[in-house]
């Protein structure tokens, strides 16, 4: 049944205005959720940044820490007071958290009348001597004669300006100073290859005033690479990449990238090979990328504030003493170690997010689907249950009339003699039977409706049902001059069902083809048995008709309570659209089924399924019919 003009733009109405709302928010959602993870993409490159640069300041200090200690006043300090130095590297040594970090400790002499003086720190009498060059040092003294009179210089040049060199200038303050002349950190160099901590002693010549350009002796610190790799390293990492079960990213301190070599790896393979997707790297020297433009630190993602030269106040380090290829500067290498790369956690995260976003939003599209079916469909009922109603109204006032004017007849004497008498005590039986027929089929719409029905099972006979139901309708089928043919299989097994029902569901499906069998009256009914590999076993009792038929769009419809197609009411049929729901309940109450074939003016065919007892059933109720015909054959004898 199709819904007024005025019912389906409003639901038209609704469904395009739900559709534009659901378009909306997925709009919004996918908006709002780039949002969400541009800002968290921001706030990690911020916490990853920041967690680089304290990695790097304490990474530095550790190194600057040895230096400051070693920065003897040359005003108090003789060049060759080697003991002085002796003295400040055992202070040193007990106040450090790693007091192995220096290898060893030289002092060296490059003398221009003969080859270098080597004095070596001896470790258990804290003395210098004497000591042969070792290959750890072996190419120093070279590139320490070709620092030595640029050293000298620039040092003799800063004190007398007393401003700060070009690469202080593009630092900040706090660290800029300590490399100012005078400054605690002065004159310091960085060799890696070795690796070492070098810086010239600074003297004056006897009686002069001011500093000389003559040679001048250095302070050669090797550091330990073990103490390095297994003490300062990892606790640098587990200080600034530690979460709450272990380090939240990899970490991989590289020396060099022509061949690789790794001071310090948190994981075993990370950092042996390039690390594409690396959430951030540093160089560890702060030279810049690219011929001196970028930033020494780069970040899977732009932070909040990413000034560019601000960054380099993170990494601060030694002037190297030999300029090599940035491929030999020390980088730090870092990935987040649980979801992968940041970068993708993120995009992973981005996602999730929208799948969760766009799949409540797919419910809320099948929410509001449900919601405009259920509304349509209640309406429909609505409709259908009022046009149950005034049918039901009609069909009762067509019995209630005729007995009431046969009763004010009777009443009023207008009947005379016997005969006529007998005529309308049968006409008011055949009213008063199918107002009582009426009542009964719409009380028992209710009970089934409730689940209040109960039904009594037992073995029946198929010719049981068959001659109850056509009893009951024969007298209908003679007023009505329809000619009833039946076929039936003989030998039919039993069902298990009860007989009362399944007699009215067969009644309900002969009243239904007496009502819609036009001028051909004729009903056939067969009963045979049938084997089906999807259904098994069953009867199929058939009740067919050569009448008006069922159009194929009312076919889905014509087992719903009250409807009735609309040629049906256009013909002026009576009925409550009660009959076929009925039968199709009762049916599968007896675990079978109703099925129908039907085109439009060839008739329709309606097919009762019902499963055949199993064959222990029928031994059983074989053997109890047996029992039955020996007592009574007992007893008669």
């Amino acid at each position: 049944m199709k819904l007024p003009i005025k019912e389906r733009a409003f639901t038209t109405g609704m469904i395009i205005l739900a559709a534009a709302v659901v378009m909306i928010l997925a709009a919004l959602q996918y908006r709002w959720s780039n949002q969400i993870s541009e800002a968290t993409s921001i706030r990690l490159a911020d916490s990853l940044q920041m967690s680089m640069i304290n990695w790097h300041l304490d990474f530095f200090r550790d190194f600057s820490e040895i230096c400051i200690a070693m920065n003897a006043d040359s005003d108090v300090t003789k060049p060759d007071d080697h003991d002085e130095y002796a003295r400040r590297f055992g202070v040193w040594k007990r106040s450090t958290e790693h007091p192995k970090l220096i290898s060893n400790f030289y002092l060296i002499e490059l003398r221009e009348d003969q080859g270098p003086k080597v004095y070596r720190l001896d470790p258990v009498t804290s003395r210098f001597g004497l000591a042969k060059m070792t290959l750890d040092i072996a190419p120093l003294p070279r590139e320490l004669q070709q620092a030595d009179s640029q050293a000298a210089s620039q040092s003799a040049l800063g004190a007398a300006n007393g401003a700060p060199s070009a690469l202080s200038q593009a630092m900040d303050r706090e660290f800029a100073d300590r490399f100012y002349p005078g400054g605690p950190l002065a004159g310091w160099q960085f060799e890696p290859s070795i690796p070492a901590l070098v810086r010239p002693i600074p003297s004056l010549e006897p009686g002069a005033g001011e500093a000389t350009q003559r040679a001048m002796p250095w302070i050669v610190m090797v550091l330990d690479e073990k103490t390095v790799e297994d003490q300062l390293l990892p606790d640098l990492a587990e200080r600034y990449f530690r979460g709450t079960e272990g380090l939240d990213y990899q970490v991989a301190v590289v020396a060099s990238n022509k061949p690789k070599h790794l001071l310090y790896t948190s994981d075993a393979g990370f950092g042996g090979q390039e690390v594409t997707d690396a959430d951030g790297t540093m160089d560890i020297f702060g030279r810049l990328q690219n011929g001196g433009t970028g930033s020494p630190i780069h970040i899977f993602h732009t932070p909040s504030e990413n000034k560019g030269p601000a960054a380099s106040v993170g990494i601060t380090w030694f002037p190297l003493l030999r300029l090599n290829g940035i491929d030999q500067d020390w980088r730090l290498v870092v990935r987040h170690r649980r979801g992968g790369a940041l970068g993708a956690f993120v995009a992973d995260s981005r996602r999730r997010d929208l799948s969760i976003g766009f799949g409540m939003l797919f419910l809320l599209v099948i929410s509001i689907a449900i919601l405009i079916v259920t509304s349509t469909r209640a309406q429909r009922l609505a409709r259908l249950q009022m046009d149950f109603v005034t049918a039901v109204s009609h069909e009762l006032r067509t019995p209630l009339t005729v007995i009431s004017s046969a009763a004010e007849n009777i009443a009023h004497g207008v009947v005379e003699g016997k005969a006529q008498l007998e005529q309308y005590g049968t006409v008011i039986g055949s009213q008063a039977r199918k107002l009582f027929e009426m009542v009964e089929q719409i009380l028992l719409f209710a009970a089934i409706r409730e689940g209040h029905q109960r039904y009594n099972l037992r073995p029946t006979e198929v010719s049981e049902i068959l001659d109850a139901a056509v009893s009951s309708t024969a007298g209908l089928a003679r007023s009505a001059g329809f000619r009833m043919e039946q076929e039936i299989e003989p030998n039919l097994p039993k069902i298990l069902g009860d007989p009362s029902a399944l007699s009215q569901c067969l009644q309900n499906l002969i009243t239904n083809a007496l009502k819609y069998g036009s001028d051909q009256r004729w009903i056939g009914i067969r009963a045979r048995f049938a084997e089906h590999g999807l259904h098994g076993r069953e009867i199929q009792i058939s009740v067919s008709d050569r009448g008006i038929g069922i159009d194929s769009g009312d076919l889905p419809h014509i087992f719903e309570p009250f409807y009735r197609s609309p040629s049906v009411m256009a013909a002026q049929i009576h009925g409550t659209g009660l009959g076929l729901p009925l039968a199709k309940s009762i049916a599968e109450a007896m675990k079978g089924r109703v099925t129908v074939d039907s085109a439009p003016g060839h008739g329709s065919t309606f097919t009762l399924h019902l499963p055949c007892m199993e064959p222990s059933a029928r031994q059983a109720d074989a053997k109890a019919s047996e029992a039955v015909s020996s007592s009574s054959t007992a007893s008669t004898l």
